[in-house]
């Protein structure tokens, strides 16, 4: 989640502090996003948290915000550097920060890695974006409407094939820690151009640079707005290894976050032969060992594959048979 770079003022080449600090104020937002998603991967807080639909579109929320400001600083950017040299040279430093976050996520959860990202459709979406910068207002105005909407009746089968996960015109989202496909989020990116192209039109860059952080909170906007690359390279391996050692310190604990779904599993389980105690134990077991297998996530979000479903099935029987003789699953 970044910007594309460079939102100088176009008024005496300085850069517009007020844009920086709404990058800053998304960045805020998204620290929070990622300390609650990394509190329910570690056990601290309810896993169900992190995947509530309220905070999910809390999520998209912020993903919007990051894009439309890139569509924003793509067209001050041009403005203050205009040719297509420099405006390739923001978009592939955003590309080779996306290739790094790949091939880390892809050592780290290979079965989540993340392959078109919040910086992979930055990226690829602001070299799509190039081309409308002079184009008239209402071209830009109808793709972007078209990108937006099309998800929503074009989407089939035939596109949810890996090769074409990145379009996002599949009728199911694949697994990642972080999708945001090129439709309907070009949109997004557009939307955002045009709102740029509306800022200088108003000749508003040189009334908002007449404002000045006066703060130490204010300050620090306009510092990680201006670092924002930076900013979402190094933070997630920051909270992690502080929360991984939290998690650690706090040891050995029960998954929190099996509430919904051990409530359910257990009432079924009492149901099937009135036995509270190891239906108790078994429902436990089961939201164990699916997040020692790394399916409590999609089991929470009822995304689980036919092969997960398999894996699932098989926890859920071993855990039944061990429970019943008095033991643990391997």
């Amino acid at each position: 989640m970044t910007k594309i770079e460079a939102a100088d003022s176009p008024a005496g080449g300085r850069r517009l502090l007020a844009l920086d600090a709404a990058r800053g104020l998304a960045l805020v937002a998204m620290f929070v996003f990622h300390i609650v998603w990394d509190l329910g991967f570690f056990g601290l807080i309810p896993a169900e948290w992190p995947v509530d639909p309220g905070f999910r579109a809390y999520g998209h929320g912020i993903a919007a915000s990051f894009i439309a400001l890139a569509g924003i600083g793509l067209v001050l950017a041009a403005r203050q550097k205009p040719g297509w040299r420099p405006a390739l040279l923001r978009i592939g430093r955003i590309a080779l920060a996306a290739a790094a976050i790949s091939a880390v996520t892809y050592v780290i959860f290979p079965d989540e890695f993340i392959f078109f990202g919040i910086l992979h459709l930055i990226a690829f979406a602001g070299l799509c974006a190039l081309p409308f910068l002079r184009a008239p207002a209402f071209v830009v105005a109808g793709v972007a409407l078209v990108a937006l909407v099309l998800p929503l009746f074009v989407a089939a089968p035939v596109f949810d094939q890996p090769l074409f996960w990145w379009l996002g015109l599949g009728t199911d989202a694949p697994r990642s820690n972080d999708w945001r496909p090129f439709l309907p989020w070009f949109g997004v990116m557009l939307a955002g151009l045009l709102l740029g192209r509306q800022i200088l039109s108003r000749g508003l860059p040189g009334r908002m640079d007449c404002w000045q952080p006066a703060g130490l909170f204010s300050r620090g906007l306009v510092w990680g707005g201006r670092h924002s690359l930076l900013v979402y390279l190094v933070h997630q391996p920051i909270f992690i290894a502080v929360i991984f050692v939290i998690a650690k310190m706090a040891g050995p604990q029960h998954v929190m976050g099996g509430d919904p779904f051990t409530q359910a599993c257990e009432a079924q389980c009492v149901k099937a032969n009135g036995q509270p105690g190891y239906c108790k134990r078994v429902c436990g077991c089961i939201v164990q060992q699916a997040q020692a297998h790394n399916l409590w996530r999609a089991v929470l979000a009822n995304k689980l594959s036919d092969d997960e479903r398999v894996r699932f099935t098989d926890l859920t029987r071993t855990c039944a048979r061990f429970e019943a003789d008095g033991g643990a699953p391997p």
